[in-house]
């Protein structure tokens, strides 16, 4: 098996489970979101080409996910913390077709019609950086210089205001070694992995969200995932940060000196 590691960094970002309008956000980017960046960057390093953008999307997610050990084994840990807020978003809609030009008799109306905007209230998590991890199987040499060249053309995870920028990417190999989990996890496989740490005499903290498994094509699957994560409070701000309250699993990647624990399907 083979991990592409991201190092994303951002000024915020929102990823919701429905993405249009107003919403709350996940606190960690979906695996539907992080397959949609990568897709976005294979299409860009490929030519995919089709009929229409869902074509060449659907293409490039196939392309993706035909290589993931599994659909579900997109991760990200923490680097930084991690705090929710909400403010008022106003957009511009200047690429919206025209519909009625008729009704436009002067400049002043022409004006107002491509400058079309929106308001809507919509929550962002602030944080500094991400690492997300892509786990692959079978992949040449040729393939993997492919995904890494996409994975550094990833500029945005989730809506269009979510700007990211990669600092770093590079392909590791996880090792059989028992480490604390880092990464999300699907909470049915890890549930018996936090029974066992509590039944040890250990503490666990369980924070959980329903995501998007992939993007929506017509099936909307999602999965409950277990997030490494504890919830803090200083004065009247809450935040959110990694948690060493977590079970062990049986793999990890080692990055600058610290052991991230991994979860892999079949553990």
């Amino acid at each position: 098996m083979d991990v592409l590691l991201v190092r994303l960094r951002f000024p915020f970002y929102s990823v919701a489970r429905r993405s249009f309008q107003v919403r709350t956000s996940l606190l960690l980017p979906s695996p539907s979101a992080l397959k949609g960046a990568l897709a976005r960057g294979l299409v860009l390093v490929k030519g995919i080409k089709g009929e229409n953008l869902d074509e060449v999307a659907r293409k490039a997610v196939k392309d993706i996910e035909d290589k993931l050990v599994d659909v579900r084994a997109v991760e990200v840990a923490p680097l930084t913390p991690m705090v929710k807020t909400a403010f008022l978003l106003k957009r511009l809609r200047n690429l919206e077709p025209i519909r009625d030009k008729k009704k436009l008799k002067t400049p002043e109306d022409w004006e107002k019609a491509m400058t079309k905007d929106d308001a809507m209230r919509r929550e962002y998590v602030f944080t500094h950086e991400l690492l997300v991890a892509y786990v692959f199987k079978g992949l040449s040499g040729e393939e993997k210089e492919l995904y890494l060249k996409a994975a550094m053309l990833i500029d945005t995870i989730g809506d269009t205001e979510s700007l990211a920028t990669v600092v770093w990417a590079d392909f590791v190999s996880p090792s059989e070694k028992s480490a604390p989990l880092a990464f999300y996890a699907p909470y049915q496989e890890i549930s018996q992995a936090l029974a066992n740490k509590v039944r040890n005499g250990g503490a666990v903290k369980v924070h959980t969200e329903t995501m998007l498994v992939s993007p929506d094509y017509g099936s909307r699957r999602e999965e409950v995932f277990y997030l490494p994560v504890e919830e803090k409070r200083r004065k009247r701000v809450v935040y959110y940060e990694r948690t060493t309250k977590v079970p062990d699993v049986e793999n990890a990647i080692e990055l600058n000196g610290e052991v991230l624990g991994l979860w892999l399907p079949g553990n």
